[in-house]
């Protein structure tokens, strides 16, 4: 037999053992069908990251597909799967476009909490009409932190998600900004889900658990 040859047999069709699955949008837009993909367990299907546009969840806008977003399959149930927002952000292209020469970009990322306990990486981008300083780019983001830290904590994590991707949480940035230097645009180029209540509990009980587990051997050690 040549190397490499197989032994006879049927060669099983791994695509037949599959299952399809609709996977629907967050709460925060609806919960309407977004994909339908192929799972091969329910169980292991969890935690699985689905890439969309803002388009596909919206269907309103074409230019909505400049905005992608990242959604994590929570619950697999009947042939269906609920999901959490992980987050979004431009696309390249998208950014591309907005360099212009004679201009300056300010970047400035922080982590802020919602209301209800949803911790988010949030990436601010600007473009300024003309070239700025150093004391206006620290102004900006001074500005943006001051604005988005008094904003998050009084929204809920649908609340925050609307916001950020939509546009809204950028025009806000836009009007206190424009009294520093004029903009062509601002907004939230990304967010990132880094906790949730739930995780937060979980990592809580493991920490405990592996305390009192150390204690437990540092006691019969001492016996």
């Amino acid at each position: 037999m040549a190397k490499g040859a197989k032994k006879g047999g049927r060669v099983r069709d791994k695509w037949r053992d599959k299952q399809w699955i609709v996977i629907n949008a967050p709460s925060a837009f609806g919960g309407s069908p977004l994909n339908y993909v192929p799972i091969t367990d329910a169980d292991r299907a969890k935690g699985r990251v689905i890439e969309n546009t803002m388009f596909d969840i919206l269907k309103q806008d074409p230019t909505q597909h400049q905005t992608k977003v990242f959604v994590q399959v929570d619950r697999v149930n009947n042939g269906a799967a609920t999901t959490i927002f992980k987050g979004h952000e431009y696309a390249k292209e998208f950014l591309r476009s907005l360099i212009r020469r004679g201009s300056s970009m300010i970047n400035d990322v922080y982590n802020y909490t919602t209301l209800d306990g949803h911790t988010f990486r949030v990436a601010v981008i600007a473009f300024s009409q003309r070239r700025l300083n150093a004391s206006k780019k620290h102004q900006i983001r001074i500005i943006a932190r001051q604005v988005l830290t008094n904003k998050i904590g009084k929204l809920t994590v649908d609340q925050f998600i609307q916001e950020a991707t939509m546009g809204k949480m950028g025009a806000d940035l836009m009007e206190e900004a424009k009294k520093i230097a004029s903009f062509r645009h601002i907004g939230i180029k990304k967010t990132k889900l880094i906790s949730t209540p739930e995780s937060r509990a979980v990592q809580e009980a493991k920490a405990i658990e592996t305390t009192q587990s150390v204690e437990e051997s540092s006691s019969e050690l001492l016996q």
